[in-house]
């Protein structure tokens, strides 16, 4: 199995670097400090999603107000796989951590099996990560990327009702954006220069659209590796990169791309100076002149799969349990805390209505309320989703993400840019 050869060789390194550290110093106790002064269990959560800093310190309050059970919230914007070796390295990892689905198998040794919790069945084996047939991840949150549209910008301009079907071609899409620069919108796209964002993100869409499934993406990657893969006659590439090269056309940020910052594209998005923002639907603090917003497929010429239909959705980050530091009481409380999020009323409430989150829970049928979440759910009611591909390598993103920036600079061409990441595959065997 390709798929895990190169996470493993990674994780491996991570892991034994952990591993080494921890035992040079014969740390394999568990961590008794347990209990909060009023004799409470006390368990330690680690955030890694930006946008929802305010919403889970709040949470910590009103959960142990609820069940005296301390929940001491720690964020970091750091690398996840990096800092959880650091931590894991001291011995003081965290009891419930938020993470990638990589990072799963990365420190899965150190992981609670959650086989047995009943939420398993209600979504969490389908959309968490399952190792040698056992569960080890909660899935928090089904997330999608897309492109981001304000349709009370593009309505300003053109006078029309905005129905991103009637867009949902290259051609038609191009039409729209002249139509908005002849409106007197200059730049209607906003392009980020994150490498997270362009490698991982939009770029990604090369591996996840390969048949809608899994497999599908499995096998191209593999060919990816094997160097089978000829992407300057690939359909999808050029495809992709087409769509891109009418996204730097119009981008607000063309005078010089690679200073383009990601609070002054969203300033530039929520305010209507553009019209489009490649995304996802992660992104929450942009209603503040309208609520008329939402999220669309990438307009492709490569049609294949319906791909212009569809939008790229799945599990995202998830919730793992420590097992090696946290005492057996903390694990109790952290699985706890995690059927609290699924089956308690306000558990569901501040995942769907606090942090607008879309569940992957069957049982939930809260709808969110914040207008690109009820964009991507309409989507996954429909069954007009597209696979997501997570399993790529920690370091596709700086890398990828350093050619894509290259490319968006004018310093490699649409050949030059295909080398680069068939040379990146081709070194991960």
């Amino acid at each position: 199995m390709k798929r895990w050869k190169r996470i493993g060789s990674v994780c491996l390194a991570a892991v034994m670097s952990v591993t080494l550290m921890a035992g040079c110093s014969g740390n394999t106790e568990k961590n008794t400090n347990d209990n909060s002064e009023d004799g409470g269990v006390t368990i330690s959560l680690l955030n890694t999603k930006s946008e929802l800093v305010d919403q889970f310190d709040q949470l910590a309050d009103k959960y142990e107000e609820q069940t005296g059970v301390h929940i001491d919230v720690q964020f970091t914007s750091d690398v996840v796989s990096t800092h959880l070796s650091e931590k894991y390295a001291s011995g003081s990892p965290y009891t419930i951590m938020m993470v990638d689905r990589t990072d799963v198998y990365a420190f899965q040794q150190y992981l609670l099996d959650l086989s047995d919790q009943e939420w398993v069945a209600d979504g969490g084996s389908e959309y968490g990560v399952n190792i040698d047939g056992k569960t080890y991840s909660f899935p928090l949150l089904i997330e999608a990327v897309g492109l981001l549209y304000n349709a009370q910008a593009i309505e300003d301009v053109t006078g029309e009702e905005f129905n991103w079907k009637d867009y949902n071609t290259p051609e038609k899409f191009q039409a729209l954006l002249d139509e908005l620069v002849a409106g007197g919108m200059e730049s209607p796209v906003a392009v980020n220069k994150d490498d997270w964002s362009l490698a991982n993100h939009f770029f990604g869409q090369l591996y996840d659209q390969q048949g809608n499934s899994e497999e599908g993406s499995q096998e191209y990657v593999d060919s990816l590796m094997s160097g089978s893969v000829d992407l300057v006659n690939d359909d999808r590439f050029n495809s992709l990169m087409d769509s891109f090269d009418t996204m730097l056309k119009y981008n607000i940020n063309s005078a010089d791309p690679l200073a383009a910052d990601y609070d002054m594209n969203n300033e530039y998005f929520a305010s209507g100076d553009v019209a489009f923002w490649f995304n996802g639907s992660w992104v929450t603090d942009v209603y503040g002149t309208t609520d008329k917003i939402g999220i669309m497929p990438l307009p492709q010429s490569d049609t294949d799969g319906e791909v212009n239909d569809r939008l790229i959705a799945g599990a995202s980050k998830t919730f793992v349990i420590d097992k090696e530091y946290s005492t057996e009481e903390q694990q109790k409380a952290a699985e706890d805390f995690l059927n609290w999020l699924v089956y308690d009323e306000n558990g569901q409430s501040f995942m769907v209505d606090d942090c607008g989150i879309i569940p992957a829970f069957s049982n939930i049928d809260k709808e969110v309320t914040t207008p690109i979440g009820v964009a991507t759910q309409q989507f996954i009611s429909d069954g007009q989703t597209e696979y997501w591909y997570q399993a790529i390598p920690g370091d596709h993103g700086t890398e990828v993400g350093a050619s894509l920036q290259k490319y968006m600079s004018g310093n490699i061409d649409r050949e030059g840019l295909a080398s680069e990441v068939e040379t990146y595959w081709s070194s991960q065997e």
